[in-house]
């Protein structure tokens, strides 16, 4: 006997989490709003999978040694091959971290029992993108994970102010947007060394991670910030023995005073002083752009679009962008109020899965937990989607992120990559498969999908059916 349950089952499940698992919607069912709820008070909880993740300053400590062993073989004349076959291995260490990593961000999506809390922290993960690239930044493979949790997972049961300090300073931010080499023109070492200020990191926090592109800011504002965080850096051998400098134990994130702009600075109508130093300065400025009403109208918006459609209405955001100005940026009490708006509760308001999402969606559904564990064809398979879609975790091709659209994702060469991959799927995993227990468990009814799925000629048919319905492609 068909087992329907309510609108807001599916909604709490596939638009709020990362998708259904068989036998999870007879729980939900009992009170979505109320499973949503719940999963706040865990919200920064470190998953098992990422008990025994490495710190981000372990990671700088052993780049830090390399670089030393480096340096030390350039003294040596007949050292070429030992410096090659040293740039080698940590390219190969770094790629082995980077991909170890992909697999338990995947199967710590996959097997979490609090979706929505995990679906927050791509959200804010994605907002505050990072990415790796060559030279110094492909540290940033081995960074953007540890970045994720000691940065943006830790720090989601707070204020908005608290997380976007923890963001901006943790050294794959830093590393990513260059403030790591920023100097001020007249510090100390800018002074000894004519180095230079590097501009990328404070025009992103205010065009992306705070104000907004329409905020009213201009180039002097970007220039003062940039000048305001001098000073936030990695730690490095040749600054760690200057007097002054501190270092975070856990993430690496270093201030060095010798490399921050002396003086006074305007940022937005407001004087920064020099009488605090250049690490106090820096997060009083960054505290007065979170609480800017212009932030909170941003992130509303963000989150609107995300939780809602493509295009949620001017009330929703409204009130989304009161509640953060309200609490102070309070994310819980945020977070709770994206579960309180009712047009995210209108099964008309869909939003199409992004290739993350779709992966993560298939392996809950489809319960591959163990075969992302053994089966490197069904990893391979994940792979190649994100592959193919250039979506690969921490790959984002600007520090925006990913989009977060249908127009851009369901194109007409997104939507047969999206059908080809389904195909690929079923034909590893349909001997096992059972396509229309599947559709009963994990979607809601589809009066179309039903038919086609009885009228499928195989369970492989059936499986690719169910996998490339629009019931399954789109959160809702």
């Amino acid at each position: 006997m068909l087992t329907i349950y309510s609108p807001d089952t599916y909604i709490a499940a596939n638009k709020f989490g990362l998708g259904l698992r068989p036998g999870e919607a007879a729980y939900i069912e009992q009170d979505p709003r109320g499973w949503l709820l719940n999963q706040l008070t865990d919200i920064t909880a470190v998953p098992a999978r990422l008990s025994s993740l490495p710190s981000s300053a372990s990671y700088l400590a052993c780049l830090s040694e390399d670089r030393m062993m480096m340096q030390g073989t350039r003294q040596d004349s007949n050292a070429a091959s030992i410096r090659e076959t040293a740039l080698r291995e940590s390219r190969r260490a770094m790629a082995q971290d980077y991909q170890t990593h992909l697999q338990l961000r995947l199967q710590t999506a996959v097997e979490t029992e609090i979706p929505f809390a995990e679906r927050l922290l791509h959200f804010w993960s994605n907002h505050f993108s990072v990415a790796f690239s060559g030279g110094q930044k492909s540290v940033i493979r081995q960074l953007a994970l540890p970045f994720e949790q000691e940065a943006i997972r830790a720090n989601l049961d707070g204020d908005f102010t608290s997380l976007l300090l923890a963001v901006e300073q943790h050294p794959a931010m830093l590393i990513y947007l260059d403030n790591s080499v920023s100097t001020g023109p007249n510090s100390v070492i800018g002074k000894r060394r004519e180095r230079g200020l590097n501009e990328n990191l404070a025009r992103e926090i205010l065009e992306l991670h705070t104000l907004g592109v329409n905020a009213g800011y201009n180039q002097d504002d970007v220039t003062s910030l940039a000048k305001i965080i001098t000073g936030w850096t990695i730690p490095e051998q040749r600054i760690m023995r200057l007097p002054g400098v501190s270092v975070d134990n856990t993430t690496g994130f270093t201030y060095v005073p010798q490399l921050h702009e002396p003086g006074n600075h305007r940022l937005l109508g407001s004087t920064y002083s020099s009488r605090s130093n250049g690490l106090v300065q820096g997060e009083q400025a960054l505290k007065d752009l979170s609480r800017h009403p212009a932030t909170a109208r941003h992130i509303a918006e963000k989150l609107a679009r995300h939780f809602i459609s493509d295009t949620p209405s001017q009330s929703s955001i409204s009130q989304l962008e009161n509640t953060f100005l309200k609490t102070d940026g309070h994310l819980p009490s945020v977070h709770e109020a994206l579960i309180t708006l009712e047009e995210a509760w209108l099964p008309q308001n869909k939003k199409l899965r992004t290739p993350q999402e779709l992966v993560t969606a298939t392996a809950r559904g489809m319960e591959l937990d163990s075969a992302i564990n053994s089966n490197r064809q069904v990893v391979g398979l994940f792979t190649r989607i994100l592959t193919s879609f250039n979506q690969m975790p921490f790959t984002a091709l600007s520090p925006a992120g990913w989009e977060d659209s249908a127009s851009y994702w369901g194109s007409p060469d997104g939507l047969m990559k999206r059908m080809e991959w389904a195909n690929s799927i079923a034909n590893l995993t349909s001997r096992n498969s059972d396509a229309d227990y599947l559709a009963e468990e994990i979607l809601s009814p589809d009066a179309h999908l039903q038919q086609a799925l009885a009228n499928a000629e195989s369970s492989h048919q059936a499986v690719t059916l169910l996998l490339a319905s629009p019931a399954f492609q789109w959160r809702s």
